[in-house]
């Protein structure tokens, strides 16, 4: 399952709804409109930007806290059909964070393709200013293109992180698997190698390990 964006520019059309509305205003003022329906058709107003954005907040939230918990449990395949069904929050909701969400279920299920198209396309569909979401979506990406084989591409974005960024000792312990591989400086990463594999665990030791093994 993928959700791509339409080419061309993606105009906000909510934009454009009060003018529009005042167009329609005018227009019944001009044929004569029944005061009543001239009384009643600027009530979508409030309904549109004070209950429908409650609506989608309670929405959004019900859905993270199903997430969050789904996801802690290892529920990946059911969590997937979950997402599915949230056609409400696919459509109107937060796009970029619905993207990223997808991504991470099918990082965990290993659909890495799949992955990388989400993550690819939450961060084309990311709102500006959100400096945290884009490098949250930047070291996803870059993993999933270690997962692929595509190093290049990996060590790029990793290398185009911050510094004092929060998944920096990842960082560090991933370029080196790649600097290893690549015998890039093939030393040093195997000592920083050998030096994390004391206190590595799960896959990310299994995969020190193999790393370790297979470039001697």
């Amino acid at each position: 399952m993928q959700e791509k964006r339409r080419p061309g520019l993606q105009a906000d059309w909510r934009r454009g709804l009060v003018p529009l509305s005042l167009l329609i205003m005018v227009t019944l003022f001009y044929f004569r409109a029944p005061l009543w329906i001239i009384l009643i058709f600027p009530l979508w107003l409030p309904l549109y930007y004070l209950v429908y954005p409650l609506f989608l907040m309670r929405r959004w939230k019900a859905f993270e806290k199903t997430f969050n918990a789904k996801f802690q449990r290892g529920d990946y395949k059911e969590l997937l059909e979950i997402y599915k069904k949230q056609w409400f929050l696919r459509r109107f909701g937060p796009r970029s964070e619905m993207l990223s969400k997808l991504g991470l279920i099918y990082t965990a299920l290993e659909r890495y393709r799949e992955a990388e198209m989400s993550f690819e396309s939450a961060l084309e569909a990311m709102r500006p200013h959100n400096p945290t979401l884009a490098e949250q979506l930047y070291f996803n990406l870059a993993n999933i293109k270690y997962e692929l084989g595509k190093y290049d591409d990996a060590l790029q974005i990793y290398k185009s992180l911050r510094p004092n960024t929060p998944y920096s000792h990842t960082v560090r312990t991933q370029v080196a698997l790649i600097e290893l591989r690549r015998g890039v400086e093939p030393q040093e990463a195997r000592e920083f190698l050998e030096h994390e594999r004391t206190r590595a665990s799960g896959a990310l030791l299994v995969r020190i390990d193999q790393a370790l093994a297979t470039h001697t």
